[in-house]
């Protein structure tokens, strides 16, 4: 019997590129740590893959929290 596709809420693809929390650390150049904090605080879009994969934080989404802090630091 073959398997069914499960509708997501929203395509992720649609995001473009992910990178995991440890990748994303090291873009803003930050603790893991501080990572989830901005996850949890609505900050930065995250979206887990399976079990395995951990959380996935979207490059759209880093980006425009740099922009931000960018804006606040003028």
């Amino acid at each position: 019997m073959a398997r069914q596709r499960v509708n997501l809420p929203y395509d992720r693809t649609a995001d473009g590129a992910r990178v995991n929390v440890m990748r994303a650390a090291e873009m803003l150049s930050c603790s893991r740590s501080w990572v989830y904090k901005l996850i949890e605080a609505g900050h930065l879009k995250a979206f887990r893959i399976g079990s395995r994969k951990g959380l996935q934080i979207t490059v759209r989404s880093l980006e425009g929290y740099l922009a931000r802090q960018a804006v606040l630091s003028d």
